[in-house]
């Protein structure tokens, strides 16, 4: 269990194998991943209707983000802002870079390779 100061900005260190890791982060608080908040803009439905429900579900759905940070000495940094009243869930997976020798994304965006 990694412990975050009572500040809402950290940059905890975790022990992680390999040289790189694939970061996911899942939140909740407020605004995301908060059906109730959803519910009272919508005017606090007794019976919500079909429609209203499925904003509700998509409502219910944690934000979800994605990045990839160095390892280094063993370790990663990971830059968290928590929000006021946020739960964060940060999944790390070390990875190794699978990208053949002669992939350049430079062409497949139609530029020209330098």
């Amino acid at each position: 269990m990694i412990r975050v100061p009572a500040e809402p900005a950290g940059r905890p260190s975790v022990p992680v194998a390999g040289g790189e890791v694939f970061v996911r982060r899942s939140r909740v608080d407020e605004e995301h991943g908060n059906a109730y908040t959803a519910w009272r803009h919508m005017g606090s439905p007794r019976s919500p209707r079909p429609g209203q429900l499925d904003v509700l579900h998509e409502a219910a759905e944690p934000a979800r983000a994605h990045s990839r940070l160095p390892v280094r000495n063993g370790r990663t940094d990971l830059p968290l802002t928590l929000g006021r009243h946020e739960i964060t869930l940060v999944e790390l997976t070390p990875l190794q870079d699978e990208t053949p020798p002669w992939w350049d994304e430079r062409r497949l965006l139609g530029r020209e390779p330098r």
